[in-house]
C-alpha cells in the first residue's frame, strides 16, 4: 500500500533512493517494482521492522534489488555524504519528530541538487478528529506530536531550499478505520466494528478490485488519511 504515485516521477538508471523511516519497506519495494537499475537504501530505528524488510527482499527476489540495503539509523544524522541521493522518501515520519526542521535540513544535505523529496504526513482534519476522539491516541508513546496544515508544511519545506511541485491525498478508506479505533480505543482490537472494517481494508489491499480503486480515488481529496507532497531540491 503506497502513499505516493511513483509514475509521477522520473528516475534515471543507477539512481540512488533513500527511504527515511522505511518501516517494513513498502516504498522501497514499490520503487524496485516501478524502476529498473536503481540503488535503494532503507533507514529505520526499529530493528523488527528492518528484519521484515530483509525477509521482504527474499520474498521479492525476482525484483532487481541491486544490493538493496536496510540499516538502522537516525534521520537527524544520516550516514551518507552530501549530494548523494536522487530521491528521498519520508513517509509518515515528520509528525513523530520533536525537531522536524533538523530532519529536513539533514535530508536536504544528502539530496542532490534537482533531486526529489517525497514526504507524507496525516491529513489535517482526519487527524484532528482522531485527536478529538481519543486522548490515548494523541498521547501514546512514539505517537504523533503535531498535526500539519497543508500550506504550513509546504512553506516550511520551501524555506529549507526545496521547490514545491504538487500534492495529493491517499488512503481515503483508512480515515474511518482510525476514527473507529479511536472511538473504541480501550477495546479496539476486540470491537466488532473495528474488526469488520479491518477485514474490509485487508480485502481492499489484497484484492483491490476496480470498483474500490475508483471509489477511493473519488473520496481521497476529502477523506484521504495521508497527504503526499512532491518537492525537489533547488
Amino acid at each position: 500500500m503506497l502513499t505516493f504515485d511513483f509514475k509521477k516521477i522520473n528516475l534515471p538508471p543507477r539512481s540512488k533512493v533513500l527511504d527515511v523511516g522505511c518501516g517494513e519497506g513498502r516504498h522501497i519495494f514499490g520503487i524496485l517494482n516501478e524502476f529498473e537499475d536503481v540503488y535503494c537504501y532503507g533507514l529505520d530505528q526499529d530493528i523488527p521492522s528492518l528484519d521484515k524488510c530483509k525477509e521482504g527482499l527474499e520474498f521479492f527476489k525476482e525484483l532487481d534489488s541491486n544490493g538493496t540495503i536496510f540499516q538502522e539509523g537516525s534521520v537527524y544524522q544520516l550516514p551518507f555524504e552530501e549530494n548523494f541521493f536522487d530521491l528521498i522518501i519520508c513517509s509518515e515520519v515528520l509528525e513523530h519528530l520533536d525537531d522536524y526542521h533538523a530532519a529536513i535540513e539533514e535530508i536536504h544535505r544528502v539530496l542532490k541538487p534537482g533531486g526529489k523529496f517525497l514526504p507524507s504526513v496525516p491529513s489535517y482534519w482526519p487527524e484532528k478528529i482522531c485527536w478529538l476522539l481519543s486522548k490515548e491516541y494523541q498521547n501514546m508513546p512514539g505517537g504523533h506530536v503535531r498535526i500539519f496544515k497543508k500550506h504550513q508544511l509546504i512553506d516550511e519545506v520551501r524555506n529549507h531550499g526545496f521547490k514545491y511541485n504538487n500534492s495529493e491525498r491517499f488512503h481515503g478508506f483508512h480515515s474511518a478505520y482510525w476514527w473507529l479505533r479511536c472511538l473504541f480505543w480501550k477495546n479496539q482490537d476486540a470491537n466488532f466494528l473495528v474488526k469488520i472494517y479491518k477485514k474490509f481494508l485487508e480485502f481492499q489491499i489484497l484484492q483491490n478490485p476496480a470498483w474500490l480503486r475508483i471509489s477511493e480515488r473519488i473520496i481521497n481529496p476529502i477523506f484521504g488519511k495521508s497527504i503526499a507532497y512532491y518537492f525537489e531540491k533547488e
